[in-house]
Protein backbone atom coordinates (compact mmCIF):
# COMPACT_ATOMS: atom_id res chain seq x y z
CA UNK A 1 0.00 0.00 0.00
CA UNK A 2 1.71 3.18 -1.19
CA UNK A 3 -0.47 5.74 0.53
CA UNK A 4 1.63 8.20 2.51
CA UNK A 5 -1.15 9.68 4.61
CA UNK A 6 -4.91 9.64 4.70
CA UNK A 7 -6.76 11.63 7.34
CA UNK A 8 -9.46 9.53 9.00
CA UNK A 9 -12.02 12.23 8.27
CA UNK A 10 -11.59 11.54 4.57
CA UNK A 11 -12.24 7.83 4.97
CA UNK A 12 -15.25 8.50 7.15
CA UNK A 13 -16.71 11.14 4.84
CA UNK A 14 -19.67 10.32 2.62
CA UNK A 15 -18.40 11.41 -0.78
CA UNK A 16 -20.47 11.88 -3.91
CA UNK A 17 -17.99 13.66 -6.21
CA UNK A 18 -14.32 13.45 -7.16
CA UNK A 19 -12.66 16.33 -9.01
CA UNK A 20 -9.28 16.09 -10.73
CA UNK A 21 -6.54 18.42 -11.84
CA UNK A 22 -5.11 17.53 -15.28
CA UNK A 23 -1.40 18.32 -15.76
CA UNK A 24 0.91 16.40 -13.47
CA UNK A 25 -2.04 14.55 -11.94
CA UNK A 26 -3.61 12.59 -14.80
CA UNK A 27 -1.11 13.30 -17.56
CA UNK A 28 2.46 14.35 -18.13
CA UNK A 29 4.96 15.15 -20.87
CA UNK A 30 7.45 12.36 -21.45
CA UNK A 31 9.86 14.96 -22.88
CA UNK A 32 11.01 17.67 -20.45
CA UNK A 33 10.92 21.37 -21.25
CA UNK A 34 14.73 21.43 -21.32
CA UNK A 35 14.93 18.49 -23.74
CA UNK A 36 12.18 19.92 -25.96
CA UNK A 37 13.99 23.26 -26.05
CA UNK A 38 17.26 21.60 -27.06
CA UNK A 39 15.55 19.59 -29.79
CA UNK A 40 13.67 22.68 -30.99
CA UNK A 41 16.84 24.73 -31.36
CA UNK A 42 18.58 21.89 -33.15
CA UNK A 43 15.69 21.27 -35.57
CA UNK A 44 15.42 25.00 -36.27
CA UNK A 45 19.17 25.06 -37.02
CA UNK A 46 19.93 27.92 -34.66
CA UNK A 47 22.69 28.12 -32.04
CA UNK A 48 22.20 25.83 -29.05
CA UNK A 49 22.89 28.75 -26.68
CA UNK A 50 20.49 31.16 -28.39
CA UNK A 51 18.44 31.48 -25.20
CA UNK A 52 21.35 30.82 -22.86
CA UNK A 53 21.73 27.94 -20.46
CA UNK A 54 18.82 25.58 -21.06
CA UNK A 55 18.41 24.66 -17.40
CA UNK A 56 17.81 28.32 -16.62
CA UNK A 57 15.73 28.79 -19.77
CA UNK A 58 13.43 25.91 -18.87
CA UNK A 59 12.85 27.40 -15.42
CA UNK A 60 12.21 30.77 -17.02
CA UNK A 61 9.71 29.16 -19.38
CA UNK A 62 7.65 28.02 -16.39
CA UNK A 63 7.77 31.48 -14.81
CA UNK A 64 6.65 33.12 -18.06
CA UNK A 65 3.84 30.60 -18.48
CA UNK A 66 2.19 31.73 -15.25
CA UNK A 67 2.93 35.40 -15.90
CA UNK A 68 1.69 35.58 -19.48
CA UNK A 69 -1.36 33.30 -19.32
CA UNK A 70 -3.21 36.10 -17.53
CA UNK A 71 -3.10 38.24 -20.68
CA UNK A 72 -6.42 37.22 -22.27
CA UNK A 73 -6.44 40.09 -24.76
CA UNK A 74 -3.36 38.98 -26.69
CA UNK A 75 -4.22 36.90 -29.75
CA UNK A 76 -0.69 35.52 -30.14
CA UNK A 77 -0.46 32.03 -28.68
CA UNK A 78 0.90 31.74 -25.16
CA UNK A 79 3.82 29.55 -26.19
CA UNK A 80 4.80 31.94 -28.96
CA UNK A 81 4.70 34.87 -26.53
CA UNK A 82 6.99 32.92 -24.21
CA UNK A 83 9.49 32.35 -27.02
CA UNK A 84 9.32 36.04 -27.95
CA UNK A 85 10.24 36.92 -24.35
CA UNK A 86 12.96 34.28 -24.09
CA UNK A 87 14.57 35.59 -27.24
CA UNK A 88 14.19 39.23 -26.20
CA UNK A 89 15.84 38.50 -22.86
CA UNK A 90 18.86 37.37 -24.88
CA UNK A 91 18.81 40.40 -27.19
CA UNK A 92 17.08 38.68 -30.09
CA UNK A 93 14.16 40.65 -31.51
CA UNK A 94 12.75 38.32 -34.17
CA UNK A 95 9.03 37.49 -34.00
CA UNK A 96 9.20 35.32 -37.12
CA UNK A 97 11.86 33.19 -35.47
CA UNK A 98 9.84 33.02 -32.26
CA UNK A 99 6.85 31.82 -34.28
CA UNK A 100 8.94 29.10 -35.94
CA UNK A 101 10.52 27.96 -32.69
CA UNK A 102 7.14 27.89 -30.98
CA UNK A 103 5.63 25.68 -33.69
CA UNK A 104 8.49 23.19 -33.49
CA UNK A 105 8.35 23.17 -29.69
CA UNK A 106 4.58 22.64 -29.61
CA UNK A 107 4.88 19.69 -31.97
CA UNK A 108 7.57 18.05 -29.85
CA UNK A 109 5.77 18.54 -26.55
CA UNK A 110 2.33 17.55 -27.85
CA UNK A 111 3.72 14.34 -29.29
CA UNK A 112 5.10 13.45 -25.86
CA UNK A 113 1.84 13.96 -23.93
CA UNK A 114 0.71 10.80 -22.12
CA UNK A 115 -1.58 9.61 -19.36
CA UNK A 116 -0.08 8.06 -16.28
CA UNK A 117 -0.40 4.28 -16.23
CA UNK A 118 -3.77 3.09 -14.98
CA UNK A 119 -5.60 6.43 -15.27
CA UNK A 120 -8.37 5.33 -17.64
CA UNK A 121 -9.31 2.16 -15.69
CA UNK A 122 -9.28 4.23 -12.51
CA UNK A 123 -11.62 6.85 -13.98
CA UNK A 124 -13.93 4.14 -15.30
CA UNK A 125 -14.22 2.50 -11.89
CA UNK A 126 -14.62 5.79 -10.03
CA UNK A 127 -17.31 6.92 -12.45
CA UNK A 128 -19.41 3.91 -11.51
CA UNK A 129 -19.58 5.23 -7.94
CA UNK A 130 -19.03 9.00 -8.06
CA UNK A 131 -19.78 12.07 -10.13
CA UNK A 132 -16.48 13.09 -11.72
CA UNK A 133 -15.19 16.56 -12.56
CA UNK A 134 -12.08 18.01 -14.18
CA UNK A 135 -10.76 21.46 -13.28
CA UNK A 136 -7.58 22.61 -15.01
CA UNK A 137 -5.63 25.84 -15.28
CA UNK A 138 -4.41 27.05 -18.65
CA UNK A 139 -5.36 28.65 -21.96
CA UNK A 140 -8.65 27.36 -23.33
CA UNK A 141 -7.44 26.04 -26.69
CA UNK A 142 -4.38 24.34 -25.22
CA UNK A 143 -6.14 22.55 -22.37
CA UNK A 144 -9.06 21.42 -24.53
CA UNK A 145 -6.57 20.13 -27.08
CA UNK A 146 -4.97 17.99 -24.36
CA UNK A 147 -8.32 16.74 -23.11
CA UNK A 148 -9.36 15.72 -26.62
CA UNK A 149 -6.01 14.19 -27.57
CA UNK A 150 -6.04 12.07 -24.42
CA UNK A 151 -9.66 11.01 -24.94
CA UNK A 152 -10.73 12.18 -21.49
CA UNK A 153 -13.91 14.12 -22.20
CA UNK A 154 -16.31 11.19 -21.86
CA UNK A 155 -15.02 10.23 -18.43
CA UNK A 156 -16.21 13.43 -16.72
CA UNK A 157 -19.63 14.80 -15.89
CA UNK A 158 -18.32 18.38 -15.90
CA UNK A 159 -15.11 20.06 -17.09
CA UNK A 160 -13.87 23.60 -16.54
CA UNK A 161 -10.77 25.11 -18.13
CA UNK A 162 -9.70 28.28 -16.37
CA UNK A 163 -8.99 30.03 -19.67
CA UNK A 164 -12.70 29.84 -20.49
CA UNK A 165 -13.59 31.59 -17.23
CA UNK A 166 -10.99 34.36 -17.02
CA UNK A 167 -9.97 33.28 -13.51
CA UNK A 168 -7.53 30.61 -12.38
CA UNK A 169 -6.96 28.21 -9.52
CA UNK A 170 -6.62 28.67 -6.60
CA UNK A 171 -9.57 31.07 -6.91
CA UNK A 172 -12.36 29.27 -5.00
CA UNK A 173 -14.95 30.58 -7.48
CA UNK A 174 -13.67 28.10 -10.06
CA UNK A 175 -14.15 25.18 -7.68
CA UNK A 176 -17.60 26.43 -6.71
CA UNK A 177 -18.64 26.76 -10.35
CA UNK A 178 -17.58 23.22 -11.15
CA UNK A 179 -19.42 21.87 -8.12
CA UNK A 180 -22.51 23.76 -9.28
CA UNK A 181 -22.27 22.09 -12.69
CA UNK A 182 -21.91 18.72 -10.97
CA UNK A 183 -24.79 19.42 -8.54
CA UNK A 184 -22.42 18.36 -5.77
CA UNK A 185 -21.98 19.92 -2.32
CA UNK A 186 -18.46 20.99 -1.40
CA UNK A 187 -18.63 18.93 1.79
CA UNK A 188 -19.20 15.77 -0.24
CA UNK A 189 -16.49 16.40 -2.83
CA UNK A 190 -12.76 15.72 -2.88
CA UNK A 191 -10.23 17.41 -5.15
CA UNK A 192 -7.17 15.50 -6.38
CA UNK A 193 -4.17 17.46 -7.64
CA UNK A 194 -0.39 17.75 -7.64
CA UNK A 195 -0.01 21.48 -6.95
CA UNK A 196 -0.27 22.32 -3.27
CA UNK A 197 -0.87 26.02 -3.90
CA UNK A 198 -3.28 25.73 -6.82
CA UNK A 199 -5.10 22.51 -5.97
CA UNK A 200 -4.93 21.77 -2.25
CA UNK A 201 -5.23 25.31 -0.91
CA UNK A 202 -7.77 26.21 -3.60
CA UNK A 203 -9.96 23.22 -2.78
CA UNK A 204 -9.70 23.87 0.95
CA UNK A 205 -10.75 27.51 0.48
CA UNK A 206 -13.76 26.24 -1.48
CA UNK A 207 -14.79 23.95 1.39
CA UNK A 208 -13.74 20.72 -0.33
CA UNK A 209 -11.64 17.84 0.91
CA UNK A 210 -8.37 17.32 -0.92
CA UNK A 211 -5.77 14.71 -1.83
CA UNK A 212 -2.28 15.86 -2.75
CA UNK A 213 -0.49 13.81 -5.41
CA UNK A 214 3.11 14.12 -4.25
CA UNK A 215 5.36 11.77 -6.24
CA UNK A 216 8.62 13.28 -4.99
CA UNK A 217 7.75 13.03 -1.30
CA UNK A 218 8.04 16.78 -0.76
CA UNK A 219 7.46 18.33 2.65
CA UNK A 220 3.87 19.51 3.04
CA UNK A 221 4.00 23.35 2.83
CA UNK A 222 1.16 23.87 5.31
CA UNK A 223 0.64 20.88 7.53
CA UNK A 224 -2.91 19.68 7.98
CA UNK A 225 -4.57 21.20 4.93
CA UNK A 226 -4.44 18.13 2.67
CA UNK A 227 -6.78 15.34 3.78
CA UNK A 228 -4.67 12.78 1.96
CA UNK A 229 -1.20 12.52 0.46
CA UNK A 230 -0.37 9.91 -2.17
CA UNK A 231 2.54 9.31 -4.52
CA UNK A 232 0.51 8.31 -7.58
CA UNK A 233 -3.07 9.02 -8.63
CA UNK A 234 -3.88 5.30 -8.97
CA UNK A 235 -3.46 4.96 -5.20
CA UNK A 236 -6.94 6.49 -5.01
CA UNK A 237 -8.21 2.93 -5.42
CA UNK A 238 -7.12 2.22 -1.85
CA UNK A 239 -9.07 5.22 -0.57
CA UNK A 240 -12.14 5.69 -2.74
CA UNK A 241 -13.01 2.26 -4.16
Amino acid sequence: MLINRVVQALQDQVLSAVVFDLDGTLCYYTVSIKRAMADTLRQAQVPADLIGDLCLASDRYGDLWYELQKDHENTTSLRERIWIRLLAEHNVDNKALAHRLSNVYVGLRTASLALFDGVLPLLTDLHARYTLGLLTNGPSHLQWEKINLLGLKGYFDAIIVSGDMGIHKPDPRLFAKLLELMSAPASGAVYVGNSYEMDIIGASDAGMLSIWVNPDGEEEPQAGIADGIIANVTELREILL
